[in-house]
């Protein structure tokens, strides 16, 4: 390959030596181009011992959570230099619940319930004093469904409800919201690229 005489002459400068055998040299190889494609001293899951992309959360193979690994220090780097794709929260959509009855809560401030996607979880925000918060991160969800009665289709709303393996909140539910089927394509597509960024397989059927 084109880029092998540049490879040796960085052996030769960093080891005064030239590479030994063929196996030495495809070694030295290979760590040059996983440095240079910043995978150089990828960490490893604990629990499974498979490399895992910088930044992920879970493990791919196992599943296993990564934030506390003992990996070496060197295997790891800042977490501001961590690649990942949704490393900073977007918010993606926001609304309320537009029953006939929520609109009218609305018109003197009650309606109070906010529902929420980002690019890392789903919250439901509800309560006119105190606050309840519910939220669900993208990663742990498994599926979703919309539902809609004829009523609900002649005043264009729905109910999108998320099913998850959180154990406080295994369904969350987003009730009477406008373009139900346009938030839950955008639901899928977070899901999609959350997990995909922490290198956990996505079920295509979701």
């Amino acid at each position: 390959m084109k880029h092998f005489s540049e490879i040796k002459r960085i052996h030769r400068k960093k080891h005064k030596k030239e590479p030994g055998s063929d196996w030495e040299f495809l070694l030295y190889y290979n760590q040059i181009i996983r440095y240079t494609r910043g995978r150089y001293l990828m960490p490893y899951c604990t629990a499974c011992g498979a490399e895992y992309k910088q930044g992920a959360k879970f493990c791919g193979e196992c599943g296993a959570g990564t934030e506390d690994n003992n990996a070496p220090a060197a295997a790891r780097r800042p977490a501001a230099d961590r690649v990942s794709g949704t490393s900073t929260e977007t918010e993606l959509w926001q609304g309320k619940p537009a029953g006939i009855s929520d609109r009218l809560k609305g018109l003197i401030g009650l309606n109070t319930t906010r529902y929420t996607i980002t690019t890392q979880r789903i919250m439901v925000k509800s309560g006119l004093i105190g606050k309840d918060v519910e939220e669900i991160e993208l990663l742990r969800v498994n599926d979703f469904s919309v539902t809609q009665s004829i009523p609900d289709r002649i005043l264009g709303i729905g109910t999108l409800t998320i099913l998850s393996d959180d154990a406080s909140s295994p369904q969350l539910p987003f009730r009477k919201i406008r373009k139900v089927q346009a938030v839950k394509d955008v639901l899928r597509q977070a899901v999609r690229n959350e997990k995909v960024a922490n290198n956990i397989s996505y079920r295509e059927q979701i």
